[in-house]
């Protein structure tokens, strides 16, 4: 509840000054962007056991956005974030030996967010953005000798799989025009903690 009220709050840090920027460079209405992070923020609630010891295969984060410029400053949209892990467990800590199993987990996230447009030139704009939304997971079990290892199951509820999700960038770059651009964010979230994409900006109807 702490870090919702954080976020919340530098928003509106960031909301205030952006209301107030002059609106010089004509943006497309409806932007669609592709990125990539690493570190992202997802957090699964299974693990086999406390005594097993994981080695992490982490892809990274891969997400989509839409976003529907209400002005040149401001758009809301929403996200979409796709999260594999894969962990292999093993009897001892920083070894191969004595595997337990290969354990195979997904997240799927959806966000609402609020995207601010507080520096824009013809090639280049800074923005920030702030997202919320939940995150569902599920997993795979592969490799696994009940008869040699005894582990922990998930629960089966489906609400035991979900769990608040947010996004949150300071500081975005995005280089290009206003239709094709790419860019590379900095944040904390569903997102990872940096990332790097593409933005295509749809042509406003004249």
């Amino acid at each position: 509840m702490k870090t919702k009220f954080i976020i919340l709050g530098l928003l509106v840090a960031i909301a205030v000054p952006a209301f107030a920027q002059r609106d010089t460079i004509r943006s497309n209405k409806n932007e669609f962007s592709l990125g990539y992070g690493v570190k992202p923020s997802s957090s699964f609630r299974y693990s086999p056991g406390h005594h097993y010891y994981p080695l992490e295969e982490h892809v990274g984060a891969i997400y989509a956005t839409y976003t529907r410029r209400l002005t040149k400053v401001i758009g809301i949209g929403a996200t979409y974030c796709l999260d594999p892990r894969v962990f292999t467990y093993y009897e001892k800590p920083s070894t191969k030996e004595g595997l337990i199993c290969r354990l195979g987990e997904t997240s799927h996230t959806l966000m609402l967010h609020l995207k601010i447009n507080w520096l824009n030139t013809k090639y280049v704009n800074l923005y920030s953005k702030v997202g919320q939304g939940i995150m569902a997971w599920g997993y795979s079990l592969k490799e696994y000798r009940p008869d040699l290892y005894q582990i922990n199951m998930p629960s089966n509820k489906f609400i035991d799989r979900i769990d608040y999700a947010y996004q949150f960038v300071p500081i975005g770059v995005e280089i290009g025009t206003k239709q094709y651009a790419g860019f590379i964010q900095c944040g904390l979230g569903m997102e990872g903690i940096i990332s790097i994409g593409f933005r295509y900006g749809l042509k406003d109807k004249e």
